[in-house]
């Protein structure tokens, strides 16, 4: 009985250390000259070691290899600093991200990716005036996002946007940058498809949606943040154990059900009433 309950308690609540033991942090700085200086901080704060730990920095249309981590322990933190980010000439801000990959095993153990999406400003902290939002669904071989972006402005902008994914995954008819015309107040719609690559013990990736805009001599950047799915919005594959868990559990439930109904004592006891 004492089993039965602990897989109950499994089944109803799955294992809550599901997150990414690694922490990334981004801290930057810029000069009077536009000269940017970035610091990456990265943080075990799992119970177990993780190894060969990858970072890279993406600014703009360029990518910076990072030193490469052979293994950081529970509770160890390393920062990196990094001085390649090109030079900022417009006031304004801009935006910064850092794809970390690492193993859970020193050799052959899962392989993961971190996407960490920040900004920093030169002179003055602006304002992006352009929201919206990633909406997905999909099935195992692709997924297919819905995204919306909305000018909350009364002026025109021409924005630039990049679409940022795990590494292995191909978006379709999105290569690189794309570009949209808001005028004042407008909503705009549009679809992409993704086709799966990378880790295919997941289901559910983090996605985001960089857009930039110029304006009046500044530069302007936010973020659209969502979750890639690969499986119904009801499903993960990350819960399989559990939903088996279930289904036997339901099986035996039944078992002791149709034994204990088809038993003697029972059909005695019925027949005395």
């Amino acid at each position: 009985m004492r089993h039965l309950f602990v897989l109950i308690l499994f089944v109803i609540f799955p294992n809550p250390v599901l997150g990414q033991p690694l922490q990334v942090f981004i801290d930057s700085n810029v000069n009077q000259n536009g000269q940017v200086g970035l610091a990456l901080t990265m943080e075990n704060t799992g119970s177990k070691p993780v190894f060969h730990i990858q970072p890279m920095f993406h600014f703009h249309h360029s990518m910076s290899m990072m030193t490469v981590i052979r293994e950081l322990g529970p509770g160890q933190s390393i920062t990196l600093e990094n001085d390649k980010h090109p030079p900022v000439l417009r006031i304004g801000r801009y935006p910064i991200s850092a794809r970390v990959k690492y193993e859970t095993l020193f050799e052959g153990g899962e392989r993961k990716t971190i996407l960490h999406t920040d900004s920093f400003y030169f002179e003055e902290p602006v304002q992006s005036q352009i929201g919206g939002s990633i909406q997905s669904s999909g099935g195992p071989a692709s997924s297919n996002l819905k995204i919306m972006i909305q000018n909350h402005s009364d002026s025109l902008k021409n924005v630039r946007m990049m679409l940022m994914l795990p590494p292995g995954m191909i978006a379709e008819k999105f290569n690189g940058m794309m570009g949209f015309t808001l005028r004042g107040n407008e909503k705009k719609n549009f679809e992409v498809t993704v086709k799966r690559g990378g880790d295919l013990n997941e289901d559910r990736f983090p996605v985001r949606l960089m857009v930039e805009y110029g304006e009046m001599l500044k530069h302007y950047s936010g973020e659209i943040k969502g979750v890639m799915q690969f499986s119904p919005s009801w499903y993960s594959a990350k819960y399989l154990p559990h939903f088996t868990a279930l289904v036997v559990m339901g099986l035996i439930w039944m078992g002791f059900y149709f034994r204990f109904y088809n038993s003697p004592l029972n059909k005695k006891g019925n027949t005395n009433a």
